[in-house]
Order: structure tokens, then C-alpha cells, then sequence
């Protein structure tokens, strides 16, 4: 579950941003890894503010504890994976 917008990330060992230009796997994607939570949070944003409407964009932020992935935030956010 993602957590809203206007909440706080959590705590995390790092946090993880994919940028999915196409759907389905194999397609063209960026990625980025932060351990600073505000560092991924502001990339989150730009991404969504540079590509977020574009077709078929995916915008998926993790964060990342004990290895276990979770997904915080996401665009569009009515997206389910």
C-alpha cells in the first residue's frame, strides 16, 4: 500500500525510483538508488513533474528495509502492480 502524498516516507536503508517509459518488461526505464529518503522523495517529484504525462509512464518509488522492498509512492497513482 502506498503511503499518501502528504505523508512522510518511512525509515528505510534506501530508496529506490524506476521510471517506466512503456508498459510490460523490457521497455526503456531509468533508475535511480538514494539513502536519503528527502533526496529520493525530490527526484520522485521532478520525475512526475518531467515525465509524469507522458502515455503509458510508470513512476515507482521503494523504500527498502532488511532487503524486503515497499512500494511508497507511485504514478499515476490509481496504477496497481
Amino acid at each position: 500500500m502506498t503511503v499518501p502524498f502528504d505523508q512522510a516516507l518511512p525509515a528505510a536503508d534506501r530508496y529506490h525510483l524506476v521510471v517506466k517509459f512503456s508498459p510490460g518488461p523490457g521497455g526503456p526505464a531509468v533508475e535511480g538508488t538514494w539513502t536519503s529518503g528527502a533526496t529520493a522523495l525530490r527526484k520522485f517529484t521532478s520525475w512526475v513533474g518531467s515525465h509524469g504525462s507522458e502515455r503509458g509512464v510508470r513512476i515507482v518509488l521503494q523504500a527498502e528495509t532488511g532487503g524486503v522492498r515497499t512500494t511508497v509512492r507511485q504514478w499515476p497513482t490509481d496504477t496497481q502492480h
